[in-house]
């Protein structure tokens, strides 16, 4: 399961060069030892990770110590900890405890490890599991040998580890225009047909899809069945639940199951869901927040409702 959830290095990648130059640099010129990638779901935050961790000098630093742990498979720390016996090929004697397997061998490393902690939004949300998480993520850390990268939703690392952010207050940011149209592109590969009115068309989608990655990569596959021309149709009238590609679901292929899995891993419902509806009308969001959202909304628990939305980095705030 752990070998057949763990991605490629994604072949077309537009527009994150400076992004993985500062992770590199964290990791391995700094001598900074803990990265964190954050945001929104969709916004390519594995694929970043992993373009980091097969860069040529953090291959070089860490050589075949380096371990990819893909979260959504592990929901509390028990799981986890076997996750990392297994990549790390510990060996488990009669009655030994996992846990001090795993500690041993970090104590005993000869060479710089890193552990790639992705989608960890998944048991540091789950259930009960909070405080186990934490504790075994900051034992982990307290290895001087060990770097930890962690991608997770939400804008801030987890437990009280001194985490080196890439990107902005919000965490990985979207697309700029250029590459976002390059990237677009070659996802769509020699079936896009390009006209006078094709650069246009792309320009207005992609300014739609608000340039982000996962929304720019589902809509690019439907140009290999069907014109530009009918994909802008299928937008207009369908948004995004045509941005998925297969018949199952999953953080990957569907923009509609990423939003929902935010919602579930967050467990956003009642009030705090209303609250986001309304916000998902505004598209400009609500200048000066702070001021006019009690304004708005009269009478709600409102404290609590938008920070439960600003960790799922559903909205996100920004210049007021």
């Amino acid at each position: 399961m752990i070998a057949s959830a763990t991605p490629a290095v994604p072949i077309v990648f537009k527009g994150r060069e400076e992004l993985v130059k500062q992770g590199v640099n964290i990791l391995c010129q700094q001598g900074l030892r803990f990265l964190a990638i954050l945001g929104a779901g969709g916004m390519g935050k594995t694929s970043l990770a992993l373009h980091i961790i097969y860069s040529g000098l953090v291959q070089k630093k860490f050589g075949e110590r380096c371990y990819f742990i893909p979260c959504e498979l592990f929901e509390d720390t028990e799981s986890l900890v076997q996750g990392l016996v297994h990549v790390m090929e510990l060996t488990m004697q009669e009655n030994q405890s996992k846990q001090k397997v795993l500690f041993n061998h970090l104590q005993s490393a000869h060479g710089d490890l890193l552990i790639v902690f992705d989608n960890f939004e998944t048991p540091w949300n789950h259930g009960n599991s909070r405080v186990g998480v934490k504790n075994l993520l900051e034992k982990i850390a307290n290895y001087g040998k060990v770097s930890l990268i962690v991608t997770m939703r939400g804008p801030d690392g987890p437990g009280d580890i001194a985490w080196e952010r890439l990107g902005d207050q919000s965490g990985i940011p979207t697309l700029l225009p250029v590459p976002a149209k390059e990237a677009f592109k070659a996802f769509a590969g020699n079936k896009l047909q390009i006209s006078n009115d094709s650069e246009s068309q792309i320009d207005s989608l992609l300014y739609q899809l608000e340039y982000v990655p996962l929304a720019i990569r589902l809509s690019a596959q439907h140009v290999k069945r069907v014109p530009l021309k009918t994909l802008i149709s299928m937008w207009k009238k369908d948004k995004t639940s045509m941005l998925k590609e297969g018949t199952d679901p999953g953080r990957l292929t569907s923009v509609s199951f990423s939003i929902d899995l935010s919602l579930q891993i967050f467990k956003i419902e009642g009030k705090t869901l209303n609250l986001l509806s309304a916000i998902s009308f505004l598209p400009d969001g609500i200048p000066f927040w702070v001021k006019y959202l009690p304004q708005m909304v009269p009478g709600e628990a409102l404290n609590f409702n938008v920070s439960t939305l600003l960790e799922s980095s559903l909205i996100y705030d920004q210049k007021n």
